[in-house]
């Protein structure tokens, strides 16, 4: 793994902020790639090295996400569990970037429609949609003070989150058969309906029965493919930071569940054809509670665009992740506010100048019109802390651009030999 990380972090990384590595090492191709290795109608963006030696005969590929598990921690943690011990040795470990933002509704979004950000268009956990005139979180199709929409807005759209298709129908139609494993609570829900469509959708209770739902999706015959989705570490992340005994304990139980649940109990012919893949969404930075840089102030709230009765649209994406709607002339007023009160300790971006950096991918491909609708006027990434309207408790966050944010791992081995 040292072999990849110095090289990318070289490409990539600018004073402290890594840039995603789109259609070159990054977690947004992960999908299609995975694919590649069960049907030539998928292009395999990823190096072929970071593949290792897996075997052309390959039936089966399970990619499991491990949701918030970052490079860092992976590096910690290697020598101590099992599964990530056995990786090291039998197969091939290469960072990867997160996408922009490393928020889970952006990437996973592009995790299984193998779109970028600025083809999809859904940029972050908290989102306007236009139809119903609020800002909504995302995923669990919530109003922010926790309603289902659909409970206030009974003919809300959820097609509107999002541009583009699942990827699995193309895999379907490929010969592949597509499943995705998720929490039960997700597998029902609205964001997970379009995100999964054309794969065969199975919730589980815990990670033990997530590790048995894999085993029987890929004894069922192949070519198969199974996305195992786990937010259980991200979860503990948010609570406890990256570096508590329960995190680790959390950790062991999603990767312990995994090896004695799946690998233990694969027959032999069905391991040698079945490949194994381990990666993240994105990984955890720790700050202190509350919030660096309060945007509730007047001096933010003035700046800020208007919805149609007047009040001010306050920033959508997430604290690591602050997309501002601006009024007209007010951008730089705006960000010279920010950067003030940070300290220096902030990364901003106009829309003209993100969109030339590609940072949500708009340099590798074409922008949609949900995405164009959203971008925001100015975009604002602290180094080290949050920065939101309202109060903020998590030790462990995400959505910005440090490395411990942006690298994670992609782990790849046949499963025998991570049984050996």
């Amino acid at each position: 793994m040292t072999d990849f990380a110095p090289d990318l972090r070289e490409e990539y990384e600018e004073n402290g902020y890594v840039f995603p590595a789109y259609r070159d090492r990054c977690f947004a191709d992960a999908t299609e790639s995975a694919l590649s290795l069960l049907s030539s109608e998928f292009d395999r963006n990823l190096p072929d090295s970071a593949f290792g030696g897996l075997p052309d005969d390959v039936e089966n590929v399970v990619l499991l996400v491990a949701d918030g598990f970052g490079l860092d921690q992976w590096t910690r943690l290697r020598h101590d569990l099992p599964l990530l011990a056995a990786f090291e040795t039998a197969g091939t470990v290469t960072p990867l970037t997160s996408t922009y933002p490393s928020e889970t509704a952006a990437a996973i979004t592009t995790l299984h429609t193998g779109l970028l950000p600025a083809e999809h268009g859904l940029l972050g956990w908290h989102q306007y949609l236009d139809s119903v005139g609020e800002s909504i979180q995302t995923l669990p199709f919530l109003l922010e003070d926790g309603t289902p929409v659909r409970d206030e807005y009974p003919l809300a759209d959820p097609r509107e989150l999002f541009e583009g298709e699942a990827i699995y129908g193309d895999a379907e139609a490929a010969g592949v058969d597509a499943h995705v494993t998720q929490p039960e609570h997700i597998a029902g829900s609205v964001s997970s309906e379009l995100t999964t469509a054309g794969a065969e959708t199975h919730g589980y209770w815990n990670v033990a029965d997530m590790a048995v739902t894999v085993r029987d999706a890929v004894v069922e015959g192949g070519p198969t493919h199974v996305t195992a989705y786990v937010p259980n570490v991200d979860s503990i992340s948010h609570v406890t930071g990256t570096e508590a005994d329960r995190y680790d304990a959390q950790v062991r139980m999603v990767t312990e569940a995994f090896r004695t649940g799946f690998l233990d109990n694969l027959d032999p012919e069905t391991a040698e054809k079945t490949a194994v893949l381990l990666t993240a969404d994105h990984g955890h930075t720790n700050v202190d509670e509350g919030v660096a840089v309060d945007l509730a102030v007047p001096e933010v709230q003035d700046c800020l665009a208007r919805n149609d009765d007047g009040e001010p649209i306050q920033p959508m994406g997430g604290p690591r992740n602050v997309q501002f709607h601006v009024r007209d002339d007010r951008v730089e007023e705006l960000r010279n506010y920010v950067e003030t009160e940070a300290g220096g300790d902030v990364l901003t971006f106009t829309e003209a100048e993100y969109r030339d950096r590609g940072l949500f991918g708009s340099n590798h491909a074409e922008t949609s019109a949900t995405f164009d609708r959203r971008a925001p006027d100015l975009l604002a990434i602290h180094r080290d802390h949050v920065m939101w309207y309202e109060p903020d408790d998590k030790i462990g966050v995400h959505g910005g651009m440090t490395p411990e944010e942006m690298l994670v791992p992609f782990a790849a081995a046949r499963a025998s030999d991570l049984r050996d």
